[in-house]
This record gives structure tokens, sequence and C-alpha cells, in this order.
């Protein structure tokens, strides 16, 4: 008899540990993705559906003139022939000036001749320096232009598949407006609800299992607890939980309702002794 009961109340409890845990999947990357300069779209090289790559390129604007802009920045980088000059005329001061001190201390020069050297190689000196802090400069404004041709370009964040492409070749985009949209479905992250009175000891890091409502058919998936709300919703009495779960074969699909099913906890599973 106190079997009996055992079994029926093991059942009422395991129905009553998955009454209302529903919810509903969700991406765990979904990236909507928009450009950080305005200009006319050039090419678009994906399209819906396609699997795309971290740091794939995706679109990119009309860039002929930055394009311009970086190669006029790096022929005045790489236009060196002025500091060469300066350094190989300063070594060739520095020596003379070496020269007029010991002649000057012998008496074989004046010392308005020993300081007209040492001034020659001072401003020397200083117009190589200028044009290297020059040259430091252009080699950032070359980063800036290379930064500005960069921004013109749209390139995948993830790991994912092209969900949406909002313009078209010809179009024009305005700044941070999204264009794309890029998903990664590997994993996948179920959100629900449950109502505080049935409450159960559901923690982070528990295995749970899912039941999601695919096609006409429910399929089941272990996922593991990687939040259970510490605040009950006032109005609604329900509690949030969120769920996590591989998906590397892409079957199940953001959106999909389920439910979270799971045998009662071991507490409450305990054998009867003495069973009559």
């Amino acid at each position: 008899m106190r079997l009996g009961v055992f079994i029926g109340l093991l059942l009422v409890t395991q129905a009553a540990w998955s009454q209302s845990m529903v919810g509903v999947t969700q991406a765990l990357h979904e990236a909507r993705l928009g450009l950080a300069a305005a200009g006319r779209v050039e090419a678009v090289l994906v399209k819906e559906g396609d699997r795309v790559s971290r740091g794939d390129l995706l679109l990119h604007l009309d860039r002929a003139l930055e394009d311009l802009e970086i190669k006029r920045r790096q022929v005045m980088l790489d236009d060196t022939s002025r500091l060469e000059e300066l350094r190989r005329r300063e070594v060739i001061l520095g020596a003379q000036v070496a020269e007029a001190r010991k002649l000057f201390e012998s008496g074989g020069v004046s010392r308005k001749q020993a300081e007209d050297e040492e001034l020659a190689w001072q401003s020397n000196v200083a117009e190589r320096k200028a044009l290297e802090f020059a040259k430091l400069r252009e080699k950032l404004e070359l980063d800036l232009a290379r930064e500005g041709y960069e921004r013109r370009h749209l390139r995948s964040p993830i790991d994912g598949v092209v969900t949406k492409v909002a313009l078209r070749v010809g179009e024009s985009a305005m700044p941070n407006e999204p264009v794309l949209t890029v998903v990664d479905v590997s994993r996948v992250r179920f959100i629900g609800t449950f109502p505080v009175s049935s409450l159960s000891p559901l923690r982070p890091g528990q295995s749970v299992s899912i039941r999601l409502a695919m096609e006409g058919r429910a399929v089941l998936r272990q996922a593991k607890l990687i939040f259970v709300s510490p605040v009950t919703d006032s109005a609604s009495g329900l509690v949030e939980l969120i769920a996590e779960f591989d998906n590397q074969d892409g079957s199940v699909r953001p959106g999909i309702s389920g439910q979270i099913v799971a045998p009662a906890p071991v507490a409450e599973r305990r054998p009867i002794t003495g069973a009559q």
C-alpha cells in the first residue's frame, strides 16, 4: 500500500516539477550589423543562408577616395630623401665641429669660426629631429586613412549564418543602421519561466531536459541551467530561468517553444521502507 502511494506521489511530483516551466529558444549569438560610415553600397558579398566565419567581409561601400588617400599618405611617408640627406650631413658636420674644436684649442681657427661650425651642426640636428617628428605624424595620418578605409567595410564578428541582408548594391547606408544580421546557432539558449509556488531546488549548473515542439514532434535536449533569477515578478509570480545546450547540427531553430522536464529531486524519491 505504501509503495503504491509512493509511486503515485512520485508521478505527481514529477508532473509538478515541469508544470508551467515553459519558454522559447533563441540564438546565443545574434549580431545585427551596421557600418560606421555613410555611403553607397558598392558590393554585397553574401546572401541569406550563407555560412560565414569571423572576420569574413560581408559588404563594403564605395571606397575609391579612401583608397587614393591611403596611397597619397603612403607616398609622403616613403619619401625619406630629405631625412637621409640631413642624417648624412649631420655626420659630416659633427666631424667638422670636432676638428674645429681641436684647431681652436691650438689657435688654428678663431672662436667665431668654431662657433659657426657648432651652430651649423645644431641647426642640422634640429631640422633632422623636426623631420623625424613629421614622419611620425605622417605615419599616424596614414593609420587614420587606413581606418577610414576599413570603416567602409562590414565584416562578421562571429561564425554563423546570414539571416538578413537589408541593402543591395547602389543603395545608401547610414551610420550605425543595421543592414545585415548574422546568427550563430551552434549553441542555443532557452529562456523560460516557472511559478514561484512550484519552486524546486533549481540552481545554475544543474542539468535539465528540455522538450521542444519541432515540426509536429517532441524533441528532447539536455541542457545546463546557467541562470535562475533571485527575483520573482510581482505581477505574474513567475521566476525567470536560462539554460543552454549545444546545437552543432543546427536542428533547433531560434524561436521554438518548449518546456523543461526532469525527474523529481532525489530527496523526494527516497524509497519507503517497511512496505506492506
